[in-house]
Protein backbone atom coordinates (compact mmCIF):
# COMPACT_ATOMS: atom_id res chain seq x y z
CA UNK A 1 0.00 0.00 0.00
CA UNK A 2 1.00 3.26 -0.97
CA UNK A 3 0.32 6.95 0.48
CA UNK A 4 -0.79 9.68 -1.21
CA UNK A 5 1.73 12.08 -2.52
CA UNK A 6 0.36 14.82 -0.71
CA UNK A 7 0.87 12.76 2.63
CA UNK A 8 4.65 12.16 1.52
CA UNK A 9 7.69 13.66 3.22
CA UNK A 10 9.23 16.67 1.23
CA UNK A 11 13.03 15.02 2.02
CA UNK A 12 12.40 11.08 3.30
CA UNK A 13 15.60 10.87 4.40
CA UNK A 14 16.02 14.20 6.61
CA UNK A 15 12.04 13.51 8.17
CA UNK A 16 13.31 9.98 8.60
CA UNK A 17 15.92 10.87 11.24
CA UNK A 18 13.86 14.01 12.43
CA UNK A 19 11.29 11.43 13.20
CA UNK A 20 13.66 9.33 14.88
CA UNK A 21 15.08 11.86 17.18
CA UNK A 22 11.55 12.85 18.14
CA UNK A 23 10.48 9.18 19.14
CA UNK A 24 14.05 8.12 20.14
CA UNK A 25 13.83 11.21 22.78
CA UNK A 26 10.42 10.37 23.78
CA UNK A 27 10.99 6.87 24.65
CA UNK A 28 14.17 7.48 26.66
CA UNK A 29 12.47 10.74 28.43
CA UNK A 30 9.31 8.51 29.21
CA UNK A 31 11.76 5.50 31.34
CA UNK A 32 13.07 7.27 33.59
CA UNK A 33 9.83 9.09 34.08
CA UNK A 34 7.92 5.62 34.42
CA UNK A 35 10.40 3.67 36.76
CA UNK A 36 11.77 6.41 38.79
CA UNK A 37 9.56 9.66 39.55
CA UNK A 38 6.46 10.40 41.98
CA UNK A 39 4.13 9.72 41.54
CA UNK A 40 4.62 5.77 41.77
CA UNK A 41 2.65 4.14 38.87
CA UNK A 42 -0.06 1.11 39.33
CA UNK A 43 1.85 -1.92 38.27
CA UNK A 44 -0.32 -2.19 35.30
CA UNK A 45 0.09 1.66 34.34
CA UNK A 46 3.62 1.24 34.58
CA UNK A 47 3.45 -1.83 32.17
CA UNK A 48 1.63 -0.09 29.65
CA UNK A 49 4.11 2.99 29.75
CA UNK A 50 7.39 0.70 29.74
CA UNK A 51 5.52 -0.92 26.87
CA UNK A 52 5.00 2.45 25.11
CA UNK A 53 8.43 3.86 25.71
CA UNK A 54 9.60 0.82 24.14
CA UNK A 55 7.51 1.20 21.17
CA UNK A 56 8.85 4.44 20.82
CA UNK A 57 12.63 3.57 21.21
CA UNK A 58 12.10 0.55 18.66
CA UNK A 59 10.28 2.71 15.80
CA UNK A 60 13.41 5.19 16.12
CA UNK A 61 15.83 2.71 16.11
CA UNK A 62 13.87 0.97 12.77
CA UNK A 63 13.32 4.74 11.48
CA UNK A 64 17.17 4.79 11.65
CA UNK A 65 18.15 1.28 10.30
CA UNK A 66 15.25 1.21 7.85
CA UNK A 67 15.34 2.78 4.02
CA UNK A 68 13.61 6.29 4.43
CA UNK A 69 12.06 5.90 1.11
CA UNK A 70 10.26 2.90 1.57
CA UNK A 71 9.38 4.05 4.90
CA UNK A 72 7.87 6.90 3.53
CA UNK A 73 6.06 5.52 0.78
CA UNK A 74 4.20 3.61 3.44
CA UNK A 75 2.87 6.62 5.22
CA UNK A 76 5.15 5.79 8.40
CA UNK A 77 6.42 9.31 7.92
CA UNK A 78 3.33 11.05 7.83
CA UNK A 79 1.65 8.33 10.69
CA UNK A 80 4.57 9.35 13.22
CA UNK A 81 3.67 13.38 13.76
CA UNK A 82 -0.36 12.48 12.96
CA UNK A 83 0.13 9.77 16.12
CA UNK A 84 2.08 11.89 18.27
CA UNK A 85 -0.70 14.66 18.27
CA UNK A 86 -3.32 11.68 19.14
CA UNK A 87 -0.89 10.90 21.73
CA UNK A 88 -0.54 14.34 23.31
CA UNK A 89 -4.39 14.60 23.73
CA UNK A 90 -5.07 11.62 24.54
CA UNK A 91 -2.09 11.76 27.55
CA UNK A 92 -4.16 15.27 28.80
CA UNK A 93 -7.70 13.34 28.61
CA UNK A 94 -6.51 10.50 31.00
CA UNK A 95 -4.39 12.70 33.14
CA UNK A 96 -7.16 15.32 33.24
CA UNK A 97 -4.75 18.31 32.73
CA UNK A 98 -5.47 20.80 30.07
CA UNK A 99 -2.44 23.43 31.38
CA UNK A 100 -0.01 25.35 29.33
CA UNK A 101 2.71 22.91 30.38
CA UNK A 102 0.56 19.80 29.04
CA UNK A 103 -0.52 21.15 26.24
CA UNK A 104 2.80 22.69 24.36
CA UNK A 105 4.08 19.05 23.61
CA UNK A 106 1.51 19.15 20.72
CA UNK A 107 4.03 21.57 19.59
CA UNK A 108 6.33 18.50 19.24
CA UNK A 109 4.23 16.94 16.24
CA UNK A 110 3.10 19.90 14.46
CA UNK A 111 6.27 21.08 14.23
CA UNK A 112 7.67 17.96 12.74
CA UNK A 113 4.77 17.57 10.38
CA UNK A 114 5.25 21.15 9.22
CA UNK A 115 9.06 20.90 8.36
CA UNK A 116 8.85 17.45 7.32
CA UNK A 117 5.98 17.05 5.53
CA UNK A 118 4.41 17.91 2.49
CA UNK A 119 1.22 20.57 2.31
CA UNK A 120 -1.75 18.27 2.62
CA UNK A 121 0.22 16.34 4.98
CA UNK A 122 1.54 18.80 7.85
CA UNK A 123 -1.90 20.60 7.64
CA UNK A 124 -3.86 17.07 8.09
CA UNK A 125 -1.24 15.83 10.97
CA UNK A 126 -1.93 19.40 12.66
CA UNK A 127 -5.48 18.97 12.05
CA UNK A 128 -5.43 15.79 13.97
CA UNK A 129 -3.44 17.36 16.85
CA UNK A 130 -6.00 20.26 16.94
CA UNK A 131 -8.51 18.76 17.23
CA UNK A 132 -7.72 15.79 19.59
CA UNK A 133 -6.21 18.12 21.71
CA UNK A 134 -9.30 20.23 21.84
CA UNK A 135 -11.60 17.97 22.43
CA UNK A 136 -9.82 16.81 25.49
CA UNK A 137 -9.67 20.12 26.63
CA UNK A 138 -13.49 20.82 26.51
CA UNK A 139 -14.33 17.66 27.75
CA UNK A 140 -11.58 18.14 31.10
CA UNK A 141 -13.10 21.90 31.45
CA UNK A 142 -16.56 22.61 29.64
CA UNK A 143 -16.25 25.99 30.46
CA UNK A 144 -16.29 28.91 28.55
CA UNK A 145 -12.44 29.13 29.83
CA UNK A 146 -12.11 25.51 28.84
CA UNK A 147 -13.20 25.83 25.70
CA UNK A 148 -11.39 28.95 25.19
CA UNK A 149 -8.18 27.91 25.70
CA UNK A 150 -9.24 24.93 23.50
CA UNK A 151 -9.83 27.62 20.38
CA UNK A 152 -6.35 29.64 21.41
CA UNK A 153 -4.01 26.28 21.39
CA UNK A 154 -5.64 25.41 18.13
CA UNK A 155 -5.62 28.60 16.35
CA UNK A 156 -1.95 29.42 17.39
CA UNK A 157 -0.86 25.54 15.95
CA UNK A 158 -2.26 26.14 12.64
CA UNK A 159 -0.96 29.19 12.03
CA UNK A 160 2.32 28.14 12.99
CA UNK A 161 1.85 25.24 10.59
CA UNK A 162 0.73 27.52 7.89
CA UNK A 163 3.20 29.43 8.12
CA UNK A 164 6.15 27.11 8.23
CA UNK A 165 4.66 25.09 5.32
CA UNK A 166 4.62 28.48 3.09
CA UNK A 167 8.24 28.83 3.75
CA UNK A 168 8.68 25.38 3.14
CA UNK A 169 7.11 25.89 0.02
CA UNK A 170 8.47 29.13 -1.30
CA UNK A 171 12.19 26.97 -0.59
CA UNK A 172 11.34 24.24 -2.87
CA UNK A 173 9.96 26.40 -5.61
CA UNK A 174 13.36 28.16 -5.20
CA UNK A 175 14.93 25.14 -5.36
CA UNK A 176 13.43 23.98 -8.24
CA UNK A 177 14.40 27.18 -10.12
CA UNK A 178 17.83 26.48 -9.61
CA UNK A 179 18.10 22.65 -10.29
CA UNK A 180 16.50 23.31 -13.79
CA UNK A 181 18.80 26.24 -14.31
CA UNK A 182 21.77 23.74 -13.85
CA UNK A 183 20.20 20.77 -15.15
CA UNK A 184 18.46 22.20 -18.23
CA UNK A 185 19.63 23.39 -21.64
CA UNK A 186 18.60 27.13 -21.76
CA UNK A 187 17.52 27.22 -25.62
CA UNK A 188 15.76 23.78 -25.95
CA UNK A 189 14.83 23.24 -22.23
CA UNK A 190 16.07 19.93 -22.42
CA UNK A 191 18.41 18.30 -19.96
CA UNK A 192 22.07 19.20 -20.33
CA UNK A 193 24.97 16.55 -20.60
CA UNK A 194 25.83 15.82 -17.07
CA UNK A 195 22.19 14.91 -16.34
CA UNK A 196 22.02 12.58 -19.52
CA UNK A 197 24.79 10.61 -18.29
CA UNK A 198 23.69 10.60 -14.69
CA UNK A 199 20.07 9.31 -16.07
CA UNK A 200 22.40 6.73 -18.27
CA UNK A 201 24.76 5.61 -15.38
CA UNK A 202 21.57 4.64 -13.53
CA UNK A 203 19.98 3.02 -16.19
CA UNK A 204 22.65 0.91 -17.20
CA UNK A 205 23.26 -0.20 -13.52
CA UNK A 206 19.96 -1.24 -13.01
CA UNK A 207 19.60 -3.00 -16.40
CA UNK A 208 18.63 -3.20 -20.06
CA UNK A 209 18.58 0.13 -21.83
CA UNK A 210 18.40 1.61 -24.87
CA UNK A 211 19.98 5.10 -26.40
CA UNK A 212 19.11 6.96 -29.71
CA UNK A 213 21.30 9.59 -31.12
CA UNK A 214 19.63 12.21 -33.08
CA UNK A 215 21.29 15.07 -35.58
CA UNK A 216 19.64 17.65 -37.55
CA UNK A 217 20.45 16.69 -41.47
CA UNK A 218 22.09 19.73 -42.97
CA UNK A 219 21.85 21.86 -39.80
CA UNK A 220 24.64 23.74 -41.36
CA UNK A 221 22.97 24.34 -43.98
CA UNK A 222 19.92 25.94 -42.70
CA UNK A 223 22.31 28.18 -40.45
CA UNK A 224 23.23 29.34 -43.79
CA UNK A 225 20.64 30.08 -45.57
CA UNK A 226 17.66 30.99 -43.27
CA UNK A 227 20.05 32.45 -40.57
CA UNK A 228 20.92 31.10 -36.72
CA UNK A 229 17.68 32.65 -35.30
CA UNK A 230 15.51 29.87 -37.60
CA UNK A 231 18.34 27.47 -36.84
CA UNK A 232 17.55 28.21 -32.70
CA UNK A 233 13.73 27.81 -33.83
CA UNK A 234 14.56 24.42 -35.75
CA UNK A 235 16.30 22.78 -32.36
CA UNK A 236 13.75 23.77 -30.56
CA UNK A 237 11.01 22.75 -32.41
CA UNK A 238 12.93 19.33 -32.77
CA UNK A 239 12.80 19.13 -29.26
CA UNK A 240 9.05 19.46 -28.73
CA UNK A 241 8.80 17.06 -31.58
CA UNK A 242 10.99 14.58 -29.83
CA UNK A 243 9.27 14.71 -26.38
CA UNK A 244 6.10 14.39 -28.17
CA UNK A 245 7.33 11.04 -29.07
CA UNK A 246 7.99 9.61 -24.90
CA UNK A 247 6.61 9.54 -21.86
CA UNK A 248 8.85 11.44 -19.06
CA UNK A 249 8.09 8.22 -16.74
CA UNK A 250 10.00 6.22 -19.36
CA UNK A 251 12.54 8.05 -21.34
CA UNK A 252 15.33 10.84 -20.36
CA UNK A 253 15.70 13.40 -23.02
CA UNK A 254 19.03 15.89 -23.42
CA UNK A 255 21.08 17.57 -25.54
CA UNK A 256 24.69 16.95 -25.96
CA UNK A 257 25.44 20.04 -28.22
CA UNK A 258 25.03 21.90 -30.88
CA UNK A 259 22.40 19.87 -32.81
CA UNK A 260 22.72 16.66 -31.41
CA UNK A 261 20.32 15.64 -28.90
CA UNK A 262 20.32 11.98 -27.11
CA UNK A 263 17.45 9.91 -25.86
CA UNK A 264 17.98 7.66 -22.99
CA UNK A 265 15.15 5.14 -22.72
CA UNK A 266 15.39 2.67 -19.63
CA UNK A 267 13.46 -1.07 -19.45
CA UNK A 268 13.65 -0.82 -23.54
CA UNK A 269 14.61 -3.98 -25.15
CA UNK A 270 17.05 -5.00 -28.08
CA UNK A 271 13.81 -5.74 -30.41
CA UNK A 272 12.20 -2.37 -29.61
CA UNK A 273 14.76 -0.42 -29.80
CA UNK A 274 14.73 -0.50 -34.10
CA UNK A 275 11.00 0.29 -33.73
CA UNK A 276 11.59 3.44 -31.26
CA UNK A 277 13.72 5.14 -33.60
CA UNK A 278 11.88 4.24 -36.56
CA UNK A 279 8.62 6.09 -35.53
CA UNK A 280 11.52 9.36 -34.17
CA UNK A 281 12.53 9.95 -37.73
CA UNK A 282 8.98 9.17 -39.33
CA UNK A 283 7.64 11.92 -36.83
CA UNK A 284 10.48 14.63 -37.55
CA UNK A 285 9.92 14.12 -41.16
CA UNK A 286 5.77 14.52 -40.97
CA UNK A 287 6.35 17.86 -38.76
CA UNK A 288 7.99 20.78 -40.53
CA UNK A 289 9.25 23.65 -38.81
CA UNK A 290 6.47 26.82 -39.56
CA UNK A 291 8.43 29.81 -40.59
CA UNK A 292 7.99 33.74 -40.28
CA UNK A 293 7.03 34.35 -43.56
CA UNK A 294 4.08 31.33 -43.80
CA UNK A 295 6.71 28.82 -45.32
CA UNK A 296 7.28 25.15 -44.17
CA UNK A 297 10.71 24.15 -43.52
CA UNK A 298 10.88 20.42 -43.85
CA UNK A 299 13.35 18.81 -41.03
CA UNK A 300 14.83 15.61 -40.78
CA UNK A 301 16.90 13.48 -38.72
CA UNK A 302 19.36 10.69 -38.45
CA UNK A 303 19.04 8.64 -35.91
CA UNK A 304 22.00 5.78 -34.23
CA UNK A 305 20.88 3.78 -31.49
CA UNK A 306 22.61 1.27 -29.39
CA UNK A 307 21.47 -1.72 -26.25
CA UNK A 308 22.76 -2.39 -23.09
CA UNK A 309 24.06 -4.42 -22.37
CA UNK A 310 23.80 -6.39 -26.07
CA UNK A 311 25.88 -3.46 -27.35
CA UNK A 312 28.26 -2.21 -24.15
CA UNK A 313 28.06 -2.58 -20.48
CA UNK A 314 28.86 0.54 -19.80
CA UNK A 315 27.52 4.46 -20.68
CA UNK A 316 30.72 5.22 -22.23
CA UNK A 317 30.76 2.32 -24.68
CA UNK A 318 27.22 3.20 -24.98
CA UNK A 319 27.10 6.19 -26.52
CA UNK A 320 30.07 5.26 -29.00
CA UNK A 321 28.10 2.26 -30.17
CA UNK A 322 24.52 4.73 -30.41
CA UNK A 323 27.19 7.41 -32.20
CA UNK A 324 29.00 5.17 -34.43
CA UNK A 325 25.25 4.07 -35.66
CA UNK A 326 24.46 7.64 -36.17
CA UNK A 327 26.75 8.28 -38.64
CA UNK A 328 26.35 4.78 -40.42
CA UNK A 329 22.61 6.30 -40.69
CA UNK A 330 24.23 9.71 -42.54
CA UNK A 331 26.44 7.63 -44.85
CA UNK A 332 23.53 5.99 -45.66
CA UNK A 333 21.53 8.83 -47.27
CA UNK A 334 20.22 10.67 -44.01
CA UNK A 335 16.23 10.63 -42.96
CA UNK A 336 17.19 7.14 -41.79
CA UNK A 337 17.87 5.11 -38.64
CA UNK A 338 20.93 2.87 -37.88
CA UNK A 339 21.68 0.72 -34.78
CA UNK A 340 24.21 -0.69 -33.56
CA UNK A 341 26.68 -3.14 -34.88
CA UNK A 342 24.96 -2.59 -38.15
CA UNK A 343 22.06 -4.68 -36.99
CA UNK A 344 19.43 -2.85 -39.06
CA UNK A 345 19.48 0.32 -41.17
CA UNK A 346 16.34 1.79 -42.15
Amino acid sequence: MRAPQGLRAREPVAAARAAATLTGFSGLLLLPWTLFLPPRLAPLQMAGCLLVALLLIGTSVALVRGGADRFDRAGVLFAVPALGSVTVGVTNLVTADTSAAAQIFLVVPVLLAATQLRRAGALLAAGVGVVGSGLATVVVDPTAQGFTDAVVVGTAMLAVTVVLVRSADRRDRAFEVVHRQATADGLTGLLRRGAVDAALADAVARGQVAVLMVDVDGFKRINDVHGHLVGDEALVHLADVVRGQVRHTDCVVGRLGGDELVMVLPGCTREGLAGRAADLVAAVRTAPLPLADGRLLPLTVSVGGAHSPSDADDPKGLYGAADAALYAAKRAGRDRFSTAAGARVG
